[in-house]
């Protein structure tokens, strides 16, 4: 190409760029470090008038320039157990050599190759030697460039043509498999089979390949065996990445992307990490049976990874949008702007729309001292009779959510949710990990439609993706642990199509107790009739209908029925609102904490004086901990830096609502079908023996017909007969007249 440099000049220009000490060191993110100020001059860069002869007017260290030939000493000290590499900023290089820049832009392979090559002529020789004897192995160190302007490199997987093959492209994208980290042989080691001569072969890199003769002087011999012992290795990983889901059209399908990784950027990745990678777009044969294709698959081969794209990735508004978002945060009825903007086109569900908002901010999730860590993100349930908008708050939610993943129950399998490990030609015949919906909705929240529609087995895997958010994977002999720092909005319908108030949940919903209370809020929608709401809702559906007429191709919308179904907020300001606050760390304050123990122990009270046996659980410390994580996103979303009174206040009032409405004021009664004396009752056999002998004849009972009523309750005969013994003996509530009669004192 027109911008190659010679390779001599190349690696000059390296050298020199590595020496100057006006380059300073970056890490992973392109941050330069830090440099304290000089004690000569205290950073003003002048000493009695002159300039500081140490630091040049730079921010410095008295002692020594920190340039990059420390930092590789520093990194080769610690290999191979800390960096592998040392990083560059792109805009560092492009200030320092125009065409070194142009070269790494055109020629990413060739330049990197040869800063890699300069690199091995800073390390100290005791260094490389040390590494050789404690470790084995040669001191390899990698340069990786960081902070690659997007303008100039970004491309979408699904807009990859012919012209950007052998170009150095920069793609963003979703983590969906990654294989383990293998060696791959760099450089063959082959002896020849007449005089046992050493050859070297640079290998390709998906084959083995032999040299055709031996080099040696005189030899003609082309039979070789292959020195697997004396060749050299470098560590390989594939993983795949696919588009992010929350940035395709409707309907679209997400197209996906095998990147190959070596040396330092091995196992750097895990499925379901968020990723922008740079690298080089190079074809790949394919064959069908022994003969190769006219049509090549194409592959990235990747030399940096931008980990600035994760699920803690800072959301950096433009000035004009951050002076928006601080503007509408000053607004006293910001909540309920940002709850009437979620799916505007549902009539109602205001206090259903007020939690999913708040989930949408989530709380703030905690590390403790002893490393236990406490989750900060909102779990939501609604349940309900079928035909309510369920399905439609879902999608909505996913959408407005900086990432939001959606998946039907029905159609999901454990796997499907966790992550599955798989075997096929992407992984040449091993096994890798495929992430699925919990993982890739990590930061985010993941949508889960009909949950009850699940088998138990496939419900099972979300208990650990709930409460730890991480999944553990220990199949085909893989031993991970994935990322699921995700919210969790899942919709259920009732078994028998409506909603009997009267009854117990989980008789209603085929969900068991362990899910259910992993949920922080959940809300049953019934459908009543109610003359008044029912013309308001005909009205807003008509609308809809009308709205959607309007937009057909070459009509003219209808800007006031259009209107009333759009939100006070802009989706697109709304979604830059919610992932511009999720970021704060607001504390609450002594005010907050005081009035949310306040509650709890208020409700724990109510039960204070009641035998120890039949104490019922009003409220536990789960719903505590989702009180401060409701009170902690009503701060978010005013974007304040401390939960304050009122915002515990408005978590409460929530609370209460689900507590009296949804669980009727008893979680045991809701959960259960009964408080605890009632299931006491039911299962204690001492009580069981004396409600028979209650409702028995006034004469008594038989011994015989006891034991045999109390076996089919399913208690041991020989135990019962034991217990009523027991009980006759000790005068327990038991009378025995004459021989075989007894009868409840």
């Amino acid at each position: 190409m027109a911008n190659d440099i010679p390779l001599e000049e190349l690696m000059e220009l390296w050298r020199s760029f590595f020496q100057d000490s006006r380059n300073r060191p970056v890490d992973k993110f392109g941050k330069e470090a830090s440099a304290p100020k000089c004690t000569m001059c205290e950073g003003t860069g002048e000493y009695e008038g002159k300039l500081c002869p140490k630091c040049r007017g730079e921010r410095v260290d008295s002692e020594s320039i920190p340039t990059y030939s420390d930092e590789i000493q520093k990194v080769s000290r610690e290999y191979p157990d800390g960096e592998r590499s040392v990083s560059v900023t792109w805009e560092a290089v492009a200030d320092f050599n125009g065409r070194l820049s142009s070269n790494l832009r055109w020629n990413l392979d060739e330049t990197l190759d040869s800063a890699k090559y300069v690199v091995q002529e800073f390390i100290d020789e005791d260094t490389k030697e040390r590494v050789r004897e404690e470790h084995r192995t040669k001191i390899d160190l990698d340069v990786v460039p960081v902070g690659i302007p997007d303008e100039l490199y970004e491309v979408e997987i699904s807009g990859l043509r012919k012209e950007h093959l052998y170009r150095t492209v920069k793609l963003r994208g979703l983590v969906r498999k990654a294989t383990p980290v293998r060696p791959r042989m760099e450089i063959g080691n082959f002896e020849c089979d007449w005089e046992r001569h050493r050859n070297s072969f640079i290998q390709d890199f998906f084959t083995i390949k032999e040299p055709t003769r031996c080099t040696s002087e005189g030899c003609k011999c082309t039979d070789f065996k292959l020195r697997d012992d004396l060749s050299q290795y470098i560590d390989s990983q594939k993983i795949e990445i696919q588009e992010f889901p929350e940035d395709l059209p409707p309907g679209a399908q997400p197209e996906r992307l095998s990147a190959y990784f070596e040396s330092s950027l091995a196992h750097k990745v895990q499925p379901g990490d968020r990723v922008a990678l740079v690298g080089i777009i190079k074809p790949k044969a394919q064959f069908q049976g022994r003969r190769q294709k006219s049509e090549f698959d194409i592959y990235l081969y990747a030399h940096s990874i931008d980990e600035k794209v994760g699920e803690d990735e800072d959301v950096e508004p433009s000035p004009s949008e951050l002076i928006e978002i601080k503007e509408l945060a000053l607004r006293e009825d910001i909540a309920n702007r940002i709850r009437d903007s979620l799916a505007p086109a549902i009539f109602g569900m205001e206090w259903e729309k007020s939690a999913l908002a708040l989930q949408q901010f989530g709380g703030v999730d905690k590390e403790l001292p002893d490393g236990t860590r406490i989750r900060g993100d909102i779990h939501m349930l609604m349940m309900g009779d079928p035909g309510l908008a369920k399905s439609q708050l879902l999608r909505s939610a996913s959408r407005i959510a900086p990432r939001g993943v959606m998946a039907t129950g029905k159609s999901t399998s454990a796997a499907g949710l966790t992550a599955a490990a798989v075997r096929d030609e992407f992984g040449e015949g091993r096994w890798s990990l495929e992430a699925g919906t919990l993982v890739l909705a990590s930061g985010g929240i993941a949508c889960i439609d009909e949950i009850d529609k699940m088998s138990e087995e496939d419900r099972s895997a979300m208990h650990e993706a709930m409460e730890q958010q991480t999944i553990s994977i220990a199949k085909a002999g893989i031993n991970a642990q994935l990322k699921s720092k995700c919210s969790v909005l899942a919709a259920a319908n009732p078994k028998r199509s409506r909603f009997d108030m009267t009854m117990p949940l989980p008789s209603q919903v085929n969900m068991p107790v362990s899910l259910l209370s992993r949920f922080d809020i959940f809300f049953i929608i019934t459908d009543s009739p109610d003359p008044d709401r029912d013309k308001l809702l005909a009205d807003r559906i008509l609308e809809s209908h009308r709205a959607g007429e309007t937009m057909t191709p070459g009509e003219v919308a209808d800007i006031e029925t259009t209107k009333s179904l759009e939100g006070p907020i802009d989706s697109r300001l709304l979604k830059l609102y919610i992932a511009y606050a999720r970021r704060l760390r607001p504390v609450m304050t002594h005010q907050a904490q005081n009035r949310i123990k306040e509650h709890y122990t208020k409700l724990r009270n109510v039960y204070h004086n009641l035998d120890d046996q039949d104490k019922t659980m009003p409220i536990t410390p789960r719903q505590l901990e989702s009180i401060i994580r409701l009170a902690e996103a009503n701060a978010k979303m005013h974007l304040s830096e401390t939960v304050d009174l009122k915002h515990a206040e408005r978590a409460i009032d929530l609370m209460e609502l689900f507590l009296k409405v949804t669980l009727g004021g008893d979680v045991d009664f809701a959960f259960f079908g009964a408080d605890a004396k009632q299931r006491r009752k039911e299962t204690d056999p001492r009580m069981i023996l004396l409600d028979l002998l209650a409702s028995g004849p006034p004469e008594g009972m038989d011994k015989s017909e006891i034991l045999d009523l109390m076996d089919e309750k399913g208690f041991n005969r020989k135990k019962s007969e034991n217990l009523l013994d027991g009980m006759v003996e000790s005068g327990d509530g038991i009378l025995r007249d004459g021989y075989d009669k007894y009868r409840k004192n």
